[in-house]
């Protein structure tokens, strides 16, 4: 049996060692790349220095982006219940929300998170929750309000209406766009919202990197952000970083990169300070 056992680690051994062969490699790459631009939802290909490059090396066949019909379809059953991730943003909700006027959904969807938080939360009456996406999404988010008679959420695609807002959310968004547009527009605001909340974010503890994900209905250059860099950008905005999380349910791995894999993803509460 020992000895059984000695000769199949040796071949596994062996096995992992002629995968790893540059020329063996590189066809596998090669192949992964084909099977990619086939169609592999929920997955990830290439790793690149610009969120432009990412883009000009989207497979054909599919579009690009969020901007479309396709993508305004998606994530509906996320609007009848929450998830392990959706739990921090609740509980920060439900001491950043009294006495709130505006909450700023950034990426909001169809306002997913409207919809399923409110079963939870007890909404200030009054309140406005806006949602800021691109315009196929919105259109579909205003077809969806409409039919459920809620009157208390406003669509818009300008960054700009979240100033002055008590709240600002960003749950799975800022990945989806280049790495400075966040901390730049936050920055632009005049008054800025006193509360922060980012979650279901790819960060990794020493890379910034951009590379590409299949949703299935499209194609999306994705950015992965540096911990480090990231807290720093809004640190050095006038907030405090109050709390931080795991997503453990989320992953990020990115075939033939293993070293820029991210095992968990990560949720963020800053506070602005004073």
């Amino acid at each position: 049996m020992a000895t059984l056992t000695m000769l199949r680690d040796a071949f596994q051994s062996t096995r992992r060692a002629l995968l790893e062969w540059p020329w063996v490699r590189e066809l596998r790459r090669r192949a992964y790349e084909g099977q990619f631009a086939a169609g592999a939802p929920g997955c990830f290909c290439g790793v690149y220095d610009s969120f432009e490059e990412a883009r000009l090396a989207a497979p054909k066949g599919k579009g690009v982006g969020y901007d479309q019909p396709a993508m305004a379809a998606m994530y509906r059953d996320r609007m009848d219940r929450v998830y392990p991730a959706d739990y921090p943003v609740l509980f920060w909700l439900s001491r950043c929300l009294p006495g709130a006027r505006t909450l700023f959904d950034f990426g909001g969807h169809v306002a997913i998170q409207y919809y399923s938080y409110r079963r939870y939360l007890d909404y200030p009456i009054g309140m406005r929750w806006v949602v800021c996406d691109v315009p196929e999404v919105l259109k579909a988010g205003r077809r969806i309000a409409k039919e459920q008679g809620r009157f208390d959420i406003d669509f818009t695609e300008r960054f700009e209406e979240a100033n002055a807002a008590d709240v600002l959310l960003a749950a799975g968004s800022l990945q989806y766009l280049d790495a400075p547009f966040f901390p730049h527009a936050l920055s632009s605001l005049a008054a800025r919202p006193r509360h922060v909340l980012v979650n279901k974010l790819p960060v990794h503890e020493s890379r910034q990197f951009v590379t590409l994900q299949d949703t299935g209905a499209a194609y999306h250059p994705y950015t992965v952000f540096e911990r480090g860099r990231f807290v720093s950008a809004i640190r050095g905005l006038g907030y405090d970083l109050v709390d931080q999380w795991e997503n453990a349910e989320l992953s990020c791995r990115v075939p033939f990169f293993p070293e820029h894999d991210v095992p968990a993803y990560s949720g963020f509460y800053f506070r602005a300070g004073g």
